[in-house]
């Protein structure tokens, strides 16, 4: 890493969570006996090539969580959207970063080789992604019947941290604003919009909470781990 570069993480936690069920989002559930954006949050501030990391979250929480002490952490208002709370995180955080990387809250056990590889990947190209192969076979549906069977060969399931020059992630950004577009993940916008998105290899372990089992298999594997992040 460049010595002068500042690196930017996003941190999108705005969502309710309405897959995983319960009254709590669960980016507010706990992992390890913290919450599980917080593990996320000090997963980052662990690495020392991360200047800042920001944190859109829902109104109704922003008082709770902006007292948090460390000027590394800033705590925004998100949006209704994914994309509109990277908006935001990116404003917020203002014009002096040279990479982005924006990270799902729900994503506790990212490898931190896979960042500097994806960092390392969009200084290079403008944007990239991690990225792990489909181990299972994937049926095009019509009708409740296969329509076609996909190549999984050229297929892959996108994983964070997503990392971008920030000229990259502003100008995608803006776009989308001015076409009303959304996004499920920044790099397939990136992608839509003409720029090369670089893969890189992905790890299994970077699973994406979004069930109830998925938190206990999290659990598992911290309690394995022997706490390994704790402050």
């Amino acid at each position: 890493m460049p010595d002068a570069e500042r690196i930017l993480v996003i941190i999108p936690a705005a969502g309710s969570g309405t897959r995983f069920g319960g009254d709590v989002p669960k980016q507010f559930l706990p992992l390890g006996g913290k919450p599980l954006m917080q593990r996320v949050v000090e997963r980052f501030l662990f690495d020392p090539v991360v200047t800042r990391v920001v944190v859109p979250v829902a109104d109704m929480l922003l008082d709770a969580v902006k007292s948090s002490p460390g000027d590394r952490v800033q705590f925004v208002a998100g949006g209704a959207t994914r994309l509109q709370s990277v908006t935001r995180g990116l404003e917020a955080a203002g014009d002096d970063f040279d990479l982005v990387a924006v990270h799902d809250a729900v994503r506790p056990f990212f490898s931190l080789d896979t960042f500097h590889a994806t960092l390392d990947a969009a200084r290079t190209h403008g944007a990239a992604f991690p990225g792990i192969p489909l181990p299972d076979t994937v049926h095009l549906i019509a009708d409740d019947a296969i329509a076609s069977t996909l190549d999984r060969s050229v297929l892959v399931a996108a994983q964070t941290p997503q990392c971008f020059r920030v000229d990259v992630l502003r100008e995608i950004i803006e776009r989308a604003a001015r076409e009303d577009a959304d996004a499920t993940d920044e790099a397939g916008l990136a992608a839509k919009y003409g720029h090369r998105v670089q893969l890189v290899r992905g790890d299994s372990m970077n699973f994406k909470i979004t069930r109830p089992e998925d938190l206990v298999m999290a659990e598992r594997i911290y309690a394995e781990w022997g706490g390994e992040g704790d402050a």
